[in-house]
């Protein structure tokens, strides 16, 4: 899809009664997916995005992939239910290292980009960005200095203790203790009026 600042004015539809604070989840799936496959463990994002946005008005949720040249059926397959239970996927080609390994860089940069730019727009007041990577240390600095909460959600084993002594102890929280809750397979419980809202 384009990049998501290029399409804002579409997140900014149903705004939110003032008590309910407008998020935005940033999420940086290769982060995650390794984590995910060495705990053999499936989750299911649609219970993802009512469990981390509880209480709170969810404005959009963002799916940060690096995408290399050809893309497996079955992948293709898992991003296009991820976009058709509301998740934005926002892609960026990897790079090709000198080694011939894939890199990741310029998905991280895409999503530090989109958490400044989104908040200089004043498209949210709280930000949660499920990654474990130093990288988005500067970003969570600058947002604490513009008063928007932000919350970051990890795997235990790969979040960055740079990320933990600028976001703080208590807004640090580990996917590890819900997997439970967001494992594939749950039923979906209904929630009181103004928790997991997702527009």
């Amino acid at each position: 899809m384009a990049g998501i600042t290029e399409n804002k004015d579409q997140l900014f539809i149903n705004k939110p009664p003032k008590m309910i604070n407008r998020v935005f989840i940033f999420w940086d799936h290769a982060n995650t997916f390794h984590n995910l496959q060495e705990l053999s463990a499936r989750i299911d994002y649609d219970l993802v995005k009512l469990r981390l946005g509880r209480n709170y008005h969810v404005v959009a949720s963002i799916m940060y992939v690096g995408k290399p040249s050809y893309v497996f059926p079955k992948k293709e397959k898992f991003f296009k239910a991820l976009e058709h239970i509301g998740w934005l996927i926002s892609e960026k080609p990897l790079k090709i290292l000198p080694s011939g390994k894939l890199s990741q860089e310029g998905v991280d940069e895409k999503m530090f980009l989109d958490i400044y730019d989104l908040a200089k727009d004043d498209a949210y007041e709280k930000a949660i960005i499920v990654s474990g990577d130093k990288v988005f240390v500067e970003v969570i600095r600058e947002l604490k200095k513009a008063s928007i909460e932000v919350d970051v959600w990890s795997f235990r084993k790969s979040l960055s203790r740079a990320l933990i002594w600028e976001a703080g102890k208590d807004h640090i929280f580990f996917l590890d203790d819900i997997l439970e809750e967001i494992k594939l397979g749950q039923k979906i419980k209904k929630l009181p009026i103004g928790q997991g809202l997702n527009y």
